[in-house]
């Protein structure tokens, strides 16, 4: 981002004010604010204990800030960006159902695999990076990686390399998507405040997918192989 995208070094940050300084204790309403916070997290890591869903756990935390009347039901309402559910999950969901029933992910998928199967860990390990982390811009990430898995862990089995780091390679790099708006909610919200174009993310996006998954086999070569996994 720092090499596409030069930041002016004339702009500077408002000085704090004393007042802002200085420490005071937290509020109730901070406390309350925290412990909501705390209870959301809490319950996305004990989500195999109490069987809930994390969107459950999310509008949990949400109702209780309403009813703790730590934020206004309108305020909510106005900053809420309803373009992500329709974009993301209602155009993602929808554009990654077709290229399931059409056959078309499968398609790519048929001429990708062969370039890279039976060339070692290395190379399937960088073949799956870029094409999972190029489908998840067109369809959701837990539908990219449900329909690469299937495919890539006999591959893998196969060719003598642990699934192990197949899978777990998948669930980084179909979380790489750094190229359309529509990929992935964070993407939406950010552009929804008009601080950059569609282009701009392609722009970015086009340089911060290859370094990532350059990066990934970086890790995978040498601290996946200090642990045992490689």
């Amino acid at each position: 981002m720092f090499l596409v995208f030069r930041p002016d070094r004339t702009i500077h940050f408002k000085p704090l004010t004393e007042e802002q300084l200085a420490k005071k204790p937290f509020t109730a309403k901070e406390i309350k604010a925290l412990a909501v916070v705390a209870l959301v997290f809490g319950g996305f890591f004990t989500k195999n204990w109490h069987g809930m869903d994390y969107s459950i756990v999310v509008i949990t935390g949400v109702i209780l800030m309403l009813v703790l009347d730590l934020i206004p039901w309108k305020q909510l309402e106005e900053k809420t960006e309803w373009a992500v559910c329709f974009m993301v999950f209602g155009g993602g969901i929808a554009l990654g159902t077709a290229m399931g029933s059409s056959g078309a992910a499968e398609y790519l998928a048929a001429q990708l695999f062969p370039l890279v199967e039976g060339k070692g860990w290395l190379v399937l390990f960088v073949g799956l990076g870029f094409f999972a982390a190029v489908l998840t811009n067109l369809m959701a990430n837990v539908a990219a990686a449900a329909l690469i898995l299937p495919i890539a862990i006999p591959m893998a089995q196969m060719s003598g390399i642990n699934p192990v780091i197949v899978a777990m390679a998948l669930g980084m790099y179909t979380s790489f998507a750094y190229l359309l708006v529509i990929g992935c909610p964070p993407n939406v919200v950010a552009y929804s405040f008009n601080y950059f174009k569609a282009s701009d993310l392609m722009k970015a996006g086009i340089v911060a997918l290859p370094v990532g998954v350059i990066i990934m086999a970086i890790i995978g070569m040498t601290w996946w192989k200090i642990i045992g996994l490689v």
